[in-house]
This record gives structure tokens, C-alpha cells and sequence, in this order.
């Protein structure tokens, strides 16, 4: 008699409040994938300092969450058509209709993330690179050298010094790297046995050349972006100055 007491939950009630499940999960992974997006557009905008240096936050991995969200949302739709496909029976087109809309709405909020992040990984690394071309956090600069950039009648004994803002890295500060060249013709002056130095408690590199300078003739003295401070960071650009020997 139990038996043909018609069931407490209907099979087309149970269908329908799959449906609801899978409408209100849908809506929130939409409403998570929006707050991403504009969290990843205003993101290069805000002022407020990130993560210190070794930290990690939660946008860090957003590109999984709304990859992990997408496939999830897709696979749960996925999942109630098998376990009701007997409602479409005699529809099988709004079925994969259903499935592919499902997917196709995903697919297009997880490429938009992607698009928009990517955008604003770019602004905010263009943005970066016009503040700091050499790429570190405060890169060294040559404050000031000896002889002065356009000195004339400079000693032919004159040792070519430059001063940086930082202490540098010695190791970096070579006769590849600290350069000197007469012009008019042009040609690379022979430093003397250990002839570029670095002192570090004045932070000056001093270039020693193996004969003294020709009278009359002008010099160019260049530091190049491969010296670099102690934290790695490195010069914007090369530094050149120019001097004569007093003839």
C-alpha cells in the first residue's frame, strides 16, 4: 500500500532543483570571475604598497582559481545532464544546446581575465620600465667623475675616477667594463697590471693607464651597465665622459 503512495519528491522536482543548484553555482563563479577581473584591471592603479619581497598574495594565483573555477563549473554541468540526460529523451539538441552554452560562458569569462590581466601586466611593467630602466629597485648612478666631463688641459698623469651613488660590486668593475679610448682615430687605452679599482669606502673606480695620456689629445672614459651595486642592480644606461690632455 506504501507502494502506491505517490513519492515525497517528484522526479521532475528533483530536475528542477538541480537546475537551481546549477544556476546559483554558475552565478557565483561569474560574480568571483567579475571581482577578479576588476581587481586585475585597477590592480597596476592602486597605490597601496604589495606583498614584501618573498610574499605571496591571493591574486597571485588567480589565473588558477578561474581556471580551477571554469572547469569546475563546466563539469558540474556537465555531471546533473548525465545523471537527468532521461529528461531530454526527446530533446537531445537543447541537452548539448545546454552543455555548450554552459561551456562557451567560461571559456569566454576565463579568456577576459586572461585578456585584461595580461593588459595590466603589461601597463604596470611599462610603467615600471619608464621609472627604473635598469629593472632593479633604486639602480646606481655615477654622481661624479675626474676629470669633469669637457675638462681641458687635463695632466697627462690624470687617472680617470668616477663616483657612484652606491657601493658597487668590485668584481664587476673590470677593463670590460670601465673603458678607456683616445679619439681621432679611435683606439682603446691598455690599463695598467690591476689597473681598474674600486674603493669602497669612497665608492670611486679609478682607471690607471699603462703609459701616461698623449698631450693634446681627447679621451673618452665609459662605465657600462654590466657593473652592478651589491644588490644586483645596474647602471640605466652606459656612462660616458669626455676630457683633453693639456697639450
Amino acid at each position: 500500500m506504501l507502494l502506491q503512495e505517490p513519492p515525497l519528491i517528484k522526479a521532475a522536482g528533483v530536475w528542477t532543483v538541480a537546475q537551481v543548484v546549477t544556476i546559483v553555482f554558475v552565478i557565483v563563479v561569474i560574480a568571483y570571475l567579475g571581482r577578479e577581473m576588476i581587481h586585475a584591471a585597477s590592480g597596476s592603479t592602486k597605490s597601496n604598497p604589495g606583498p614584501g619581497q618573498g610574499e605571496r598574495s591571493s591574486r597571485d594565483f588567480g589565473s588558477f582559481y578561474v581556471v580551477a573555477f571554469g572547469i569546475t563549473a563546466v563539469f558540474f554541468g556537465f555531471i546533473v545532464m548525465l545523471l537527468f540526460a532521461d529528461t531530454f529523451t526527446n530533446d537531445v539538441a537543447t541537452a548539448l544546446g545546454f552543455l555548450t552554452a554552459l561551456f562557451g560562458a567560461i571559456t569566454g569569462l576565463v579568456g577576459t581575465y586572461f585578456g585584461i590581466k595580461s593588459s595590466s601586466d603589461a601597463r604596470e611593467g611599462a610603467q615600471r620600465l619608464a621609472t627604473n630602466p635598469a629593472g632593479g629597485t633604486t639602480p646606481p648612478t655615477v654622481i661624479s667623475t675626474s676629470p669633469v666631463d669637457g675638462a681641458r688641459a687635463v695632466p697627462s698623469d690624470t687617472h680617470p675616477t668616477a663616483t657612484f651613488s652606491k657601493d658597487m660590486d668590485s668584481a664587476t668593475i673590470t677593463p670590460d667594463t670601465f673603458t678607456l679610448l683616445v679619439q681621432d682615430p679611435s683606439a682603446q687605452v691598455q690599463p695598467a697590471t690591476g689597473g681598474v679599482v674600486y674603493d669602497s669606502p669612497t665608492r670611486t673606480a679609478t682607471f690607471t693607464p699603462a703609459e701616461p695620456l698623449e698631450s693634446g689629445r681627447t679621451y673618452a672614459a665609459t662605465i657600462t651597465t654590466a657593473v652592478r651595486d651589491l644588490a644586483g642592480n645596474t647602471l640605466a644606461q652606459d656612462y660616458t665622459w669626455r676630457f683633453t690632455v693639456a697639450s
